[in-house]
């Protein structure tokens, strides 16, 4: 089986308690479906995923995109500022 790597940035980090999170999973898969996976693994995390960023490399990217096995997946969460 293959994995994808979630990188937890912020808050997410805090509430997976860890800072990656590597998921065991067949691929391609959608990445949008690899996230439903995660939630239903970390459900702490499951509202704050709709809201984050999504980041393959130093792109931002889209949650149709087709992920590929040990692809790292940075996951950002929004930020207020002021």
């Amino acid at each position: 089986m293959s994995q994808i790597i979630f990188e937890f940035y912020g808050r997410l980090g805090k509430l997976a308690n860890e800072s990656e999170l590597s998921l065991p999973i067949e691929t391609p898969i959608v990445l949008e479906q690899a996230l439903q996976q995660l939630a239903e693994l970390k459900p702490d995390l499951s509202e704050n995923l709709e809201r984050c960023a999504c980041a393959i490399g130093d792109e931002l990217v889209s949650r149709s995109m087709l992920v590929e096995a040990n692809t790292r997946v940075a996951l950002l969460p929004p930020v207020a500022g002021g």
